[in-house]
């Protein structure tokens, strides 16, 4: 079988990404068009028309006399407001005009979404076929089971660590780290504890998770950060992250952080939210 990839690795945005990502921009468009209908139902009739006389804006209204013939008036400087609404109305008219294109063109391609895409093609073929063809990807279910049975080293713990188990029976560090692992294992998020991961400037480092969207296939790592308030790991901390960021993981993005300190404890409503915001 010939993979067709050829060598290029682009980021996966699927049909139902799409597919959200426009029934979005679509309630958006549909907000924005009465809107500037109920703008242009009381506003002057005609248009605005400007020229240029020695670099100076000259106004002029441009209508239809009762006869049906075009008329021109001049528009003096101290009509400013109905300059200004004449102005508003052209603009509202276009971007009414372009808003209803652009919906009627989201709603025609929202059509071909709800049926079949290029993603489904395998789904649909038989059980023979598909044991003989490649396709584009593999399952949601293959890739998480190849994801989480990854071998690796972690940091490993010294004899006299506390034994804090997670519900997956691993051991961890801190109380903290045992919440989050806990919180990303009741939301059936695949989670590697303690994975190495090789920074430019640093060398080896171990996150405290690493964390697969399952629906992006992305990695997402997680540093909970337990002792903002001792100057010492503070700088180390920090030093860490600013290694993260000059190596493409940014805060926000694929870099969660969950600081602490003795008197401002993780909060498990912060952890379920970052949770429904970046893992899901």
């Amino acid at each position: 079988m010939i993979d067709d990839n050829d060598g290029f690795e682009s980021k996966k945005i699927s049909s139902d990404d799409v597919r959200s990502i426009l029934e979005a921009r679509g309630t958006y468009l549909a907000d924005l068009i009465k809107r500037k209908r109920d703008s242009l139902k009381e506003v002057p009739s005609g248009s605005l028309h400007i020229s240029k006389c020695r670099n100076k804006a000259q106004y002029y209204h441009y209508f239809i006399e009762k006869t049906g013939e075009a008329g021109k008036t001049y528009i003096p400087e101290s009509r400013k407001n109905f300059i200004y609404r004449l102005a508003q109305k052209d603009y509202d008219g276009k971007v009414l005009r372009e808003a209803e294109k652009e919906n009627r063109l989201i709603q025609n391609v929202l059509t071909y979404y709800r049926g079949q895409t290029a993603d489904t093609v395998f789904e649909r073929l038989s059980d023979s076929r598909q044991k003989i063809v490649m396709p584009l990807e593999k399952s949601q279910e293959e890739f998480v089971r190849e994801w989480s049975t990854v071998s690796y080293e972690g940091k490993g713990f010294a004899a006299d660590a506390a034994e804090l188990i997670t519900d997956r029976g691993e051991q961890v560090r801190s109380k903290s780290e045992l919440i989050i692992a806990n919180l990303l294992n009741q939301e059936k998020i695949p989670y590697r504890y303690e994975y190495p991961v090789s920074l430019q400037g640093l060398g080896i480092v171990y996150p405290d998770f690493t964390v697969l969207n399952v629906r992006t296939r992305e990695e997402i790592l997680w540093e909970h950060q337990g002792m903002m308030d001792d100057p010492e790991y503070a700088g180390k901390a920090i030093r860490k992250v600013q290694a993260y960021i000059m190596n493409g993981y940014l805060p926000g993005k694929n870099l969660i952080l969950t600081p602490e300190t003795r008197s401002i404890p993780l909060s498990v409503r912060v952890v379920r939210t970052l949770i429904r915001e970046f893992c899901i």
